[in-house]
């Protein structure tokens, strides 16, 4: 009986690896590397794609300089996960300040509200991507707590606008992250679990706004430089309801 059910699991694995398109109903993944991203982002990609395969979870991969607009968006509106890591836009978004993505072309926030309506609440995750955890690259010692949650929220809000469920960006690798939401943890909670060691919790509560952000939560997490205390630095956060689990993907998003 093991050796039937190790045989089988084979079989499966085989065959997921090898698919060239999803079955009905298989979730999906979107994942992108965007112009000029780090040097290590094809690497932490692909191993987030081998967490996704062992998981059932079919995988679309746009690297730069493969990573046109038309196709992502051609993708996405049946996607679970929507990954992306390169350069954040500071002035892509709906308000002229950070949102949208820097592909083969940037895609402003507008774009991304025009061009996607997403239909299973997926999870919207940026990586690397400066002010979509809240740091940038060149800020000062501290931009604060109120821009941090601007960036992020600015970055997140065009996603909610068209159906997603939820929203992560940091600064550090997450293959910890993945298999933890994959395990079935609520996005909030893996939020917890991945700033823990490593960072401080500076924000977390609910939105109140008059967009598509409002009463989802937000949380942001970094770091305070112990030979400069008035320095901060935000590497991690999410955006989303309490509850948002693996499970909720399966839920329709309109």
């Amino acid at each position: 009986m093991k050796l039937r059910c190790l045989s089988i699991s084979f079989l499966f694995l085989t065959f997921v690896f090898a698919q060239k398109t999803p079955l009905p109903n298989q979730k999906t993944a979107i994942l992108i590397v965007g112009n000029d991203a780090q040097s290590h982002a094809v690497g932490h990609l692909n191993s987030l794609a081998t967490i996704f395969q062992k998981n059932g979870i079919f995988v679309y991969k746009f690297y730069y300089p493969n990573a046109r607009w038309s196709d992502i968006r051609a993708k996405a509106n049946t996607c679970s996960f929507f990954i992306y890591t390169g350069h954040g836009f500071g002035n892509g978004g709906l308000d002229g300040e950070f949102g949208g993505l820097y592909v083969n072309d940037f895609v402003m926030a507008q774009d991304i509200v025009d061009g996607i309506d997403f239909q299973y609440k997926p999870l919207i995750i940026y990586l690397n991507a400066c002010g979509s955890h809240g740091t940038s690259e060149d800020d000062p010692d501290d931009i604060g707590i109120v821009e941090a949650s601007k960036r992020v929220s600015d970055t997140a809000l065009p996603f909610f606008m068209v159906g997603a469920g939820g929203y992560f960006a940091t600064s550090g690798m997450i293959t910890g992250f993945l298999e933890d939401f994959l395990k079935g943890t609520s996005l909030s909670a893996c939020f917890k679990n991945y700033a823990d060691p490593w960072e401080d919790i500076f924000k977390y509560k609910a939105i109140a706004s008059k967009n598509a952000l409002n009463l989802n939560y937000i949380g942001i997490a970094g770091n305070i430089d112990s030979e400069n205390p008035k320095a901060r630095r935000y590497g991690t956060a999410f955006v989303g309801p309490l509850t948002y689990t693996l499970q909720s993907i399966n839920q329709t998003g309109k």
